[in-house]
């Protein structure tokens, strides 16, 4: 019998589903062998809608770019003999990632964090949907309570099994239980440095994907499937290190100075950024300070009712989590959105309001989302052009066809009020 051909499945961020890919021959994706992969990747769709940009179109017949593997991000797939998994990123013609890249705009960011000598550690948590995979789509377990030690039984061999093919990729999980909905779960991954941060979080959604299609279940990260349940989030935990110590706190209980400005500058630019927090239709539906998810831009001291929770209990680990991003938007996306309106605070030494101060409300929709993102006067100026008008092309083109789907489909309410009664 033949040896099993050594396949590597390439993984190149997008704006919607965090990954995507193909398998390639593994050889072909060593030793400076040419790779391409179709600029199309940003601007499809969850559903593979075709959005197209000044940078990817018909006009221009949605060229492909080189595709190079950033090789320290390479693991082996123990659970998939044979295969190994790389992140590549598209690169221009002087090898360059290309400024469309949420991946490529992030490790930008660092480099500019890197310049004032700080270092920024995001570790992020994710509530999740698990369902069967039938049409039907019933929730897995029986019952609802959060924290619940039956449904952490009635889970149990799933988690156990993310877990450690986490921990065999060098992911660590840190927690994994039950949330209050049905089917309803969250895990918590540890802490790294940005770019790592986002990669792992990326891997951990798709990989627990992966696990329960082959268990004939569904995990969805969609924010709002259950009116009247609570919503997913995806809630990032966001620190500052220098020479590897963390400096959000003063050492006494208080945030030091870098920490005041990088949290001014998160409050200060989450309307801006609200959208790529939040970027879809559905996102704005969880929004419900009644279920902990904060409609204004406020801050407090371990309060899970604000935008920005501060914990400084632990000077090692100070920390500020941001409550606002849902489960639904793509984590790279969601750390460049972090780490952009905190290092505006930085530059512009913005001043912290203080904890009793009226918040200023955050957008409730997708189109004020939106219009905000693109009226900002430093958006584009930290996260460039080609990214900002990319990623705002894709917004208005989903909001585009919600509208549209609004004005011809004939809804249950519309039926219900006029059909019998006009």
């Amino acid at each position: 019998m033949a040896d099993t051909v050594a396949m590597t499945q390439l993984e190149v961020a997008d704006y919607d589903l965090g990954l995507r890919g193909k398998l390639v021959r593994s050889n072909k994706t060593r030793g400076g062998s040419a790779l391409a992969f179709c600029t199309i990747v940003y601007g499809l769709s969850l559903t593979d809608d075709v959005t197209d940009t000044p940078f990817s179109s018909a006009a221009n017949g949605y060229p492909d770019a080189a595709l190079v593997p950033d090789e320290a991000t390479r693991i082996p797939l123990p659970w998939r003999a044979g295969t190994d998994a790389v992140i590549a990123d598209l690169v221009d013609a002087d090898g360059r990632p290309l400024d469309l890249s949420p991946r490529a705009v992030l490790g930008t960011l660092t480099e500019r964090y890197a310049e004032l000598g700080l270092a920024p550690v995001l570790g992020f948590e994710y509530e999740m949907w698990i369902f069967s995979a039938d049409a039907g789509h019933a929730p897995h377990g029986r019952t609802e309570n959060a924290y619940s030690l039956t449904r952490c039984a009635e889970i149990n061999c799933l988690a156990t099994e993310f877990v450690n093919r986490m921990d065999q990729i060098g992911i660590e999980v840190e927690m994994f239980h039950a949330e209050l909905g049905p089917g309803f779960f969250e895990f918590t991954l540890a802490p790294a440095t940005a770019v790592t941060a986002a990669d792992h979080a990326v891997r951990a959604r798709q990989y627990l994907r992966d696990l329960c299609a082959e268990r004939g279940l569904h995990a969805s990260f969609m924010a709002k499937p259950f009116a009247d349940k609570s919503g997913a989030g995806g809630h990032v935990h966001s620190s500052l290190d220098r020479d590897g110590a963390n400096v959000f706190s003063d050492g006494a209980g208080g945030l030091s100075a870098e920490g005041r400005h990088y949290l001014a500058g998160l409050l200060a630019g989450m309307a801006d950024t609200a959208v790529m927090l939040n970027p879809n239709i559905n996102s704005y539906k969880r929004i419900d300070p009644e279920m902990f998810t904060p409609s204004s831009a406020s801050w407090g001291y371990d309060d899970r009712g604000t935008a920005a929770r501060v914990l400084l209990t632990d000077p090692k680990s100070a920390r500020v989590e941001h409550r606002r991003p849902g489960a639904d938007a793509n984590p790279y996306i969601v750390a460049t959105a972090l780490l952009a309106a905190g290092l505006h605070g930085l530059r512009e030494q913005l001043p912290l309001p203080g904890p009793d101060t009226d918040p200023p409300d955050l957008p409730g929709d997708l189109g004020t989302a939106l219009a905000q993102f693109e009226s900002s006067p430093w958006v584009a100026d930290l996260l460039g052009k080609p990214f900002c008008t990319s990623f705002a092309a894709t917004r208005r083109a989903e909001l585009q066809r919600y509208e549209r789907w609004l004005r011809t489909t004939i809804t249950e309410w519309e039926l219900h009020r006029h059909l019998e009664h006009q």
